[in-house]
């Protein structure tokens, strides 16, 4: 009778621990059947023909995710999770455990605060004002992320490492976001790398969604701070969702000659068709060196959406990109890319 009734209660005692605590498996595989042209001054220079792709439209991914009831309201909360090729079974960062996303952190009445390698304010609202979500083909993707090589501009981070984040509760439908990186990869004396603070706001209530987002990014050496902004929008109207983002940043890189700055916006819509979907978005931004005009980047996405379940839907997407250098002697740059694919949620 003793041996039963001390089974009985490690059972009630595990049974307890187990509903104060959870870890969650996900993820995300899109797998499609697709192509991509690029010519430059009317030449092709890349033509690679039909490929078998992973996360072309939506990064192929994996992850954990859980929480521990800590009491009086406050939870333990935690998220890995690694990006992989469908197509090969290899990593998409080999030398990254977990290089989306790596946190740890408390939650509760008072909001959020986490740490880690996270996702940061200007590209969470890049994502919440774009029709595309964030899509690899999304003409804001292109379009804001074209100058990172030349210039440094655009969120070309998107994830901040050793970052704390704060965000706060939503109080009737306003929310907030505070990032901050200490910059641990700087050089004494020299550099302070690595070094950013950001700032984000919205607000979200029935089918009007509005905020912004401002961050200061430190490359290090001579190449100082990058901002960055963004505002944006988008109102469900029934028959369509708009969206609409403006952004701009700049790069006080010490030299006048060669300061960086861009300027740009999106324009986008989902229309729902019944049980499938279909997305377009514009998106243009004007990009300057030492005060001149130095390319113009222009982007149309095309996307059509239909689910087979809750989790799972079929995609067919098309993007055509240009950039335009000020230079008339410079050629101009096209690319047209396109897609059909599968996308499973688990």
């Amino acid at each position: 009778m003793k041996k039963t009734l001390v089974a009985i209660a490690a059972l009630t005692l595990v049974g307890a621990v187990s509903a104060q605590s959870s870890v969650t498996l996900y993820g995300r595989i899109d797998a499609s059947l697709a192509s991509q042209k690029t010519k430059v001054g009317g030449t092709t220079t890349v033509d690679p023909g039909a490929q078998i792709r992973s996360g072309a439209h939506t990064g192929s991914r994996w992850g954990l995710r859980g929480s521990e009831d800590l009491g009086g309201g406050l939870k333990a909360i935690f998220q890995l999770e690694q990006g992989f090729n469908v197509d090969t079974g290899t990593a998409s960062a080999a030398t990254r455990e977990f290089h989306r996303q790596a946190f740890v952190g408390v939650t509760g009445g008072f909001g959020s605060l986490t740490v880690g390698r996270q996702y940061d304010p200007i590209d969470n609202m890049y994502g919440a004002h774009d029709a595309f979500g964030y899509s690899g083909y999304g003409a804001m993707n292109y379009v804001f992320n074209s100058n990172c090589t030349a210039t440094g501009l655009g969120d070309c981070v998107g994830r901040q490492d050793n970052s704390v984040f704060y965000t706060t509760p939503n109080m009737g439908g306003f929310s907030g976001g505070l990032m901050w990186a200490p910059g641990e990869n700087k050089v004494p004396g020299v550099s302070s790398a690595g070094k950013m603070w950001g700032l984000q706001l919205g607000y979200a209530n029935g089918p009007l969604n509005i905020g912004g987002a401002y961050q200061e990014n430190d490359a290090g050496g001579a190449a100082r701070s990058i901002e960055n902004y963004e505002f944006g929008a988008s109102y469900d109207l029934g028959v369509a969702k708009m969206f609409l983002q403006f952004e701009g940043g700049k790069n006080d890189n010490g030299v006048a000659a060669v300061r960086s700055k861009d300027s740009g916006f999106q324009i986008g819509a989902v229309i729902p068709l019944g049980a499938p979907s279909l997305m377009v978005s514009y998106a243009r931004e004007n990009q300057k060196i030492g005060g001149n005009r130095a390319q113009t980047a222009k982007g149309l996405s095309l996307m059509a959406q239909y689910p087979l379940s809750k989790r799972t839907y079929v995609y067919a997407a098309y993007l055509r990109g240009e950039l335009d250098p000020s230079a008339a002697a410079a050629p101009t740059t096209k690319q047209q890319n396109y897609g059909v694919g599968l996308v499973h949620n688990f």
